[in-house]
């Protein structure tokens, strides 16, 4: 099928004619917003991505700088982001067997870099998922750095950009059919996802 896709019209190429994904079919099939704030701008520049990482997620300094430079500005690997979650949710754990009047802080600032590890780990495995498969743009950090507006924005028409853009990319490979499978099946975690940002 995704040999059939056209660029210049944003459609596919059927025997019987052509046939599109558009934003009505994304909000009746996935049930997330079409209708509220997009992103904007092109891809982060490295200095932009190591901030978020530190800042964020909580990288070291010298990770965030290595995630950087060896995966193209503003990008970051799958695995380090499974390590930092890891790491994230053992210190969580950690602290919560201490005296919490001490530790407040840390721990509320811990569990804030943990749900956001978490929840770009979840877009890269579900809406966003690119040709690679091995990075996530931190670009969606900037729609989850702040969680009290992870409803304002369209996911849908977010992930329908985006699904067009790697269409256009790669027209020739097959990595579209499990784009649209894990969408279309959902991900044992997608549909808390959709629940997140339709109920905030």
């Amino acid at each position: 099928m995704v040999e059939r896709w056209h660029e210049e019209t944003s459609s596919f190429h059927l025997p019987v004619g052509e046939m599109t994904i558009t934003l009505d079919d994304v909000a009746c099939l996935l049930g997330i917003p079409v209708a509220r704030w997009l992103i904007q701008g092109d891809d982060l520049d490295h200095d932009t991505g190591v901030e978020l990482m530190v800042t964020h997620l909580l990288f070291p300094v010298e990770d965030a700088v290595e995630q950087a430079s060896n995966n193209s500005c503003a990008f970051v690997t799958y695995t380090a982001l499974k390590e930092r979650y890891k790491h994230l949710l053992n210190r969580c754990n950690h602290l919560m067997g201490k005296d919490l009047s001490e530790e407040e802080e840390e721990l509320s600032r811990i569990r804030l870099a943990c749900v956001k590890t978490f929840l770009l780990l979840l877009l890269g495995y579900t809406i966003f998922v690119g040709k690679n498969s091995k990075t996530i743009n931190l670009m969606w950090m900037l729609v989850i750095r702040d969680l009290t507006e992870i409803g304002m924005w369209s996911w849908g028409g977010m992930g329908l950009a985006f699904l067009y853009e790697q269409l256009n990319l790669t027209s020739s490979s097959c990595w579209c059919h499990w784009w649209l499978h894990d969408l279309a099946c959902g991900t044992i975690l997608f549909p808390y996802f959709v629940k997140l940002i339709v109920n905030v």
